[in-house]
């Protein structure tokens, strides 16, 4: 039990403020956790932590996935004591198994089978075309190489607009040759117009970058009510742990501006 009160304090504010949720798994005798915060958008795993998941899983089927605010046996005062308590509950009734959790993106729609071997299949429900140039999981790596070769044919032009004869093709040669002498010519002042005007937009990007970067932390740190988060989104060691306190942070400014509209409206 010592080794999980271990667990317990060290992920002891993830699980009060519950906003991170906390996988917590075992191999043997030894207990194992890790803190992962679900994509606003659609409250699935990031790539980053989806592997992590999936290796919890692969280590120990009742490996379970805890927040403070969305599980029960938790609360914002408990001790840590009480935290490794609530963890033990839930790890030994099967509550919450990492398994069965929603965060995990969907999986593929099976193929039909009624459908033609050259067709490819695209394994998600969507109102649109997906994207033909992102590799999402959706499709069966052979399905993904199919639809690009049948977008190659349909990009080859029909027989019917090929050059009919050799003389037609020795002025179109002699026509490109003359367009080619000029191209090469005009090339070299576009390369070096581009390579200034790249610079220019780095540069112009980079400065805009730092001045947003600066405005947002200004707001951040005017409506932060807790030093310690900004002390550690400003000089925490690990990259993961600022990320983790300005989300933290940024969450804070959002309430907070989203409470003073309402007040407005209100009024």
């Amino acid at each position: 039990m010592a080794a999980l009160r271990n667990i317990a304090k060290e992920y002891a504010d993830e699980i009060r403020d519950g906003i991170a949720w906390v996988i917590i798994w075992k191999t043997g005798r030894s207990w194992h956790a890790e803190a992962v915060w679900l994509n606003c958008d659609d409250n699935t795993f990031e790539l980053e932590d989806l592997d992590t998941a999936r290796e919890a899983l692969a280590q120990d089927p009742n490996a379970v996935m805890v927040n403070g605010y969305y599980c029960g046996h938790f609360g914002e005062d408990m001790t840590v004591a009480e935290l490794a308590d609530g963890i033990l509950w839930h790890y030994e009734n099967h509550c919450n198994l990492l398994e069965n959790s929603t965060a995990f993106p969907p999986e593929p729609m099976e193929r039909p089978a009624d459908l033609p071997d050259d067709i490819p299949w695209y394994g998600k429900a969507i109102t649109a075309d997906p994207d033909p140039y992102v590799y999402d999981g959706y499709m069966s790596p052979e399905d993904y190489e199919h639809m690009h070769e049948l977008m190659q044919q349909e990009e080859k032009p029909p027989d019917d607009t090929k050059l009919a004869t050799s003389q037609m093709a020795e002025q179109l040669a002699t026509a490109a040759q003359c367009i080619k002498n000029g191209i090469e010519r005009a090339a070299q002042v576009l390369r070096d117009f581009a390579a200034q005007a790249v610079e220019a937009i780095k540069k112009a990007a980079a400065t805009a970058r730092k001045i947003w970067d600066s405005f947002v932390d200004v707001l951040l740190y005017q409506a932060n009510d807790n030093p310690k988060w900004w002390h550690l989104y400003k000089h925490a060691k690990k990259a993961r742990t600022r990320k983790k306190y300005r989300r933290r942070l940024m969450q804070q400014l959002t309430e907070k501006l989203a409470a003073a509209e309402i007040k407005e409206v209100t009024v």
